[in-house]
């Protein structure tokens, strides 16, 4: 026997549902994106305001980058002469070399292709870090 339903039962039982559900509160947030970080840690890290831009100490090749969990870019100051991986280093950011003795620094590729090199010059570059994988200060 087919069951009826009026529309003012039907209006009703929606209505409850979506009330269950907001009472619930808000829902939960996707967790924050992973912040970037390198192996072995630089010298030292800092967090910046958006426009701050990358004053580099001599001695120095520094790097910054977006950190999502802190809704700021990221510095990197690499003094230890090494090579340094990558991780959740995304998008867009700052090199400058402000080593001394000449020394470049060299952006490494996921097949440890060079992608760019900089030379020590003071100068501020604009660096896609999406495709770096590695690199090595000196």
């Amino acid at each position: 026997m087919p069951i009826k339903r009026s529309l003012s039962g039907v209006l009703g039982a929606m209505t409850l549902a979506l009330a269950s559900v907001l009472a619930t509160g808000p829902a939960q947030a996707a967790p924050s994106a992973a912040a970037p970080w390198t192996s072995p840690a630089p010298a030292r890290t800092e967090l910046l305001p958006p426009g701050a831009g990358v004053h580099c100490a001599p001695g120095n090749f520094c790097a910054s980058v977006w950190d999502p969990s802190a809704n700021r870019f990221r510095v990197f100051y690499f003094y230890n002469c090494t090579r340094y991986y990558l991780s959740n280093w995304n998008g867009w950011g700052e090199a400058k070399n402000s080593q001394t003795g000449g020394a470049t620094a060299t952006l490494y590729g996921s097949g440890g292709n060079v992608i760019r090199t900089y030379p020590a010059d003071g100068n501020v570059y604009a660096v896609d870090w999406s495709p770096v994988y590695s690199l090595r200060n000196c």
